[in-house]
């Protein structure tokens, strides 16, 4: 496959010359997944395919794990809690669940967020989503390797407007809605929504808590225009989360939603953003400050992790992020010859959180027996108690960055686009570790120096304190060749190396596995793009991404201790296709293709550490599907009734332990089909929906920690829902 790959990505080099106009998009606007609008993204992603609202509410996509298979070789593994502990990745680059850097960075209205699981938020009130892929890092201020993402919230226009919906489905899932834009006077204007939802679940919790839900999301910005080209946006976010129970259940039989627990689990999640952006234009371009602050706040999280009636293991999980950002940005004029931008970022987060497990049986034997001292030896039996381990830690993370792009147009056809970035990253980790054993009985001889008798009473043991800093430094660099082979094909070839910045894992007892190190990537592109007409359009580009010190998940089954580990090369190469046509009589077909083959090549510096791992050599890494692809068939009909039909199918992934074995512990190919057929009179839209049709069981993630509890348990995806919606503009 590799072969083809490359035979195929040199005969369109040879047909194409590589390049594109920099004045055209090297990821074509599809007609279908266009938006109209004048102010489409405050971060100029000229290079990105575009979701439009129409597209999401056709889809129903209403979160980010409902933009699987949407985009080619887009993928979010879903844990279930909103985003704490998803992993969200581009070709292959994404984010560890717990302690790495992002892969993928996430904006909303161009305003970065802290990471994957901090933006709790539904999707509501949008106007597009904006995918941009592979390396980032001269357009932005925060490093994005593996690609961006931009929500764009609804613009107010020149009158005030306002909506008002409501949504009833399966499982009593109930959504309304409120949004409201428009100006307030000659100056300033302002843009509202509000959202609430929930619902009682899909799972058969035949003991303990269901997975209901209740959540609130709003979000207010103010506008001001002041004239000669000065500028500012104020604005604020919240989120407010409940859940019961975590979709995860055990996958060594039964039906597929059931399961039992001896509790009521919980998650209780809140979020706050505010941020404060303002530009000036100038006679040579624009200048641009954005500050902003992201508070995240999870407390806490509760779930069985025996997932049984048994009164055996638990996990409470508390964790709060704060973090503030600071962006400035120099911006030429747009104009055919020359385009240029200079910009710095400072972001700051603080993490801090407190892991709870108890446990029927503490650490293996041997532990103990090293911590008690020589001539000490035990035995696990009905008097040996419980454990209760706690960790206690904070991370705080310092990022300074310089970016700059130039763009040169070298010929009539052709442009050149170097980007240039050094970020500049400190990390430090705190972390400490208590032990509370209950009663346990000696066998054999007793240590003197303890002073207990048999049976001893319970026992307190810390593990030895981690207090670790370092600091990264980081170079990316990029070079594209745009070409415009016609006045409706063009084509690009690009280079570029980018990173992540190393860090620490707080839930390992061992300092030298805590530390995991940079990754470094070197992304080859190239793509040709196909535009006869408004009414159909093609895009088709290859990739190869060689990283080193991959930042792989490397959970221990059966222990509390997780590890992000270095693995020492990965390869991850693919294509991506889309198209959409636009027939007549109102019918549209798009069509999206992504293909993601990743290979680990080496693992030779992890032997000493974990031997096992020698298995995991030429296997795909974890997390990441093989290939993703989408189907969309719509039909506008000249009375206002419409209907859709759309598919998503996503392949194979694989979640692997230390033991590097366990190669069931994989989520096979899944298709989700969904319809919806509706009517529009005047400013009223009613709506029939359904959502995974075919009722497919499927997992949007498997939890690899816990394969000692026999095959990995899974995260289930939502089955079957078919609703109504009724939505009012005026």
């Amino acid at each position: 496959m590799k072969k083809i790959i490359i035979i195929a990505s040199s005969l369109l080099l040879t047909i194409s010359l590589l390049a594109q106009d920099s004045n055209n998009a090297s990821r074509p606007t599809l007609d279908e997944l266009s938006v109209n609008t004048s102010n489409l993204s405050d971060l100029d992603l000229s290079r990105s395919a575009i979701l439009s609202e129409k597209t999401l509410e056709s889809r129903k996509v209403n979160s980010l794990q409902d933009l699987n298979g949407l985009s080619p070789n887009l993928h979010l593994s879903g844990n279930g809690i909103k985003s704490f502990g998803d992993v969200l990745t581009m070709r292959g680059i994404g984010n560890t669940q717990f302690f790495g850097s992002p892969g993928v960075q996430l904006y909303v209205d161009g305003v970065p967020q802290g990471n994957v699981f901090s933006y709790g938020s539904d999707l509501y009130d949008l106007e597009a989503v904006e995918v941009l892929k592979g390396p980032q890092g001269s357009r932005f201020g925060k490093l994005a390797p593996g690609g961006a993402i931009n929500l764009i919230t609804k613009k107010p226009g020149e009158t005030q407007t306002s909506e008002v919906s409501a949504s009833y489905a399966t499982f009593k899932t109930q959504k309304y809605n409120i949004s409201s834009s428009g100006p307030m006077d000659e100056q300033f204007s302002y843009s509202l929504g509000i959202q609430r939802s929930s619902s009682d679940g899909f799972l058969n919790n035949t003991s303990g808590r269901d997975n209901d839900s209740e959540t609130w999301n709003g979000r207010l910005n103010f506008h001001w225009d002041g004239g000669a080209g000065t500028k500012a946006t104020l604005g604020a976010s919240f989120t407010s989360h409940e859940l019961g129970a975590q979709p995860i259940v055990r996958r060594d039989g039964g039906d597929f939603y059931d399961r039992s627990v001896d509790f009521d689990e919980s998650t209780n999640i809140d979020q706050n953003q505010q941020y404060i952006k303002i530009e000036h234009d100038t006679e040579w371009g624009k200048i641009l400050s954005l500050t902003n602050r992201n508070d995240w706040d999870m407390s806490p999280n509760k779930l069985d992790i025996d997932l049984s009636t048994s009164t055996a293991a638990t996990s409470t999980i508390q964790q709060d992020q704060n973090n503030w950002g600071q962006e400035i940005l120099l911006q030429s004029n747009r104009n055919e010859s020359l385009n240029w931008s200079i910009g710095t970022n400072f972001h700051s987060i603080d993490i801090s959180g407190t892991a709870t497990r108890w446990y029927l049986f503490p650490y293996p034997v041997d532990t103990l027996v090293q911590n008690l001292g020589p001539g000490a030896t035990l035995t696990p039996n009905a008097n040996f108690g419980n454990t209760q381990e706690s960790t206690t830690f904070s991370r705080k993370n310092d990022n300074l960055a310089f970016f700059a792009s130039i763009t040169k147009k070298i010929h009539d056809q052709n442009s050149i686009e170097i980007g240039l970035r050094h970020d500049r990253t400190s990390t430090k980790l705190d972390r400490d570790k208590l032990s509370n054993y209950g009663a346990f009985t000696f066998l054999n001889s007793i240590n003197p120096n303890l002073g207990f008798d048999v049976p001893s009473p319970a026992l307190s043991l810390n593990a030895a304190p981690l207090r670790l800093s370092k600091n990264n430094s980081l170079f990316s660099s990029s070079i594209q060749i745009n070409r415009e082979l016609t006045e409706i094909s063009s084509s690009f070839l690009k280079f570029s190396n980018s990173g992540k910045p190393g860090g620490y894992s707080a839930f390992t007892d061992n300092a030298a596995n805590a530390s995991f190190e940079k990754e470094k990537t070197l992304s080859y592109e190239i793509g040709f793009n196909y535009i006869p007409s408004s009414n159909f359009t093609i895009s088709l580009s290859g990739f190869l991404n060689d990283v080193k010190d991959y930042q792989m998940e490397m959970p221990e089954s059966g222990s509390t201790n997780y590890n992000v580990i270095n693995v020492d090369e990965v390869n991850i190469y693919g294509i991506e296709f889309e198209t959409a046509v636009d027939l007549e009589g109102g019918w549209k077909v798009v069509v999206g293709f992504g293909l993601s083959e990743s290979e680990i090549k080496d693992v030779n510096d992890l032997s000493s550490i974990y031997p096992s791992l020698s298995n995991l050599k030429n296997e795909k890494v974890s997390f990441v599907p093989r290939y993703n692809l989408s189907s969309l068939i719509t039909h506008d009909l000249d009375n206002g009734l419409y209907y859709q039909i759309g598919t998503r199918t996503v392949g194979e992934s694989f979640y692997w332990d230390q033991s590097g074995s366990n190669n069931t512990d994989k989520i096979d190919q899944y298709t989700l089909l969904d319809a919806n057929i509706g009517y529009a009179l005047d400013d009223w839209n009613f709506n029939i929906f359904g959502t995974n049709l075919t009722d497919e069981k499927y997992y949007t993630s498997l939890v690899s920690s816990l394969t000692s509890l026999g095959a990995a348990p899974g995260i289930v995806g939502s089955p079957r829902v078919i609703g109504l919606s009724i939505s009012k503009e005026f």
